[in-house]
């Protein structure tokens, strides 16, 4: 095949949900996440995460620490035309009572 040449594939709904937890949990902060939901339609992906976060933290900075790292990624590893991430703090761990 010739380099030059036309080439298509895709990358599963799976595979992005993987791609977008995976890295979400790179961020300091977030004890768990999941995707609740993820989309492509017309070559946008569109990806909403639940994070489940750390008590005591700056929890805007987080979501938005999570929604940039998530995009990061999945635009350097799949290259979508259009991309929309948004995240929902759902929970929050608390320390260990003494």
């Amino acid at each position: 095949m010739d380099e030059e040449q036309d080439f298509a594939y895709a990358v599963s709904e799976k595979a992005l949900r993987h791609i977008a937890e995976t890295a979400g949990r790179e961020v300091p902060g977030v004890v768990a996440i999941r995707s609740r939901s993820v989309s492509v339609a017309g070559g946008i992906v569109r990806v909403h995460l639940a994070v489940r976060a750390r008590y005591g933290g700056d929890l805007y900075h987080l979501a938005l620490a999570v929604q940039q790292r998530a995009a990061a990624v999945i635009e350097e590893m799949a290259e979508p035309e259009g991309l929309d991430i948004s995240v929902t703090i759902e929970d929050l761990a608390f320390p260990p009572a003494e």
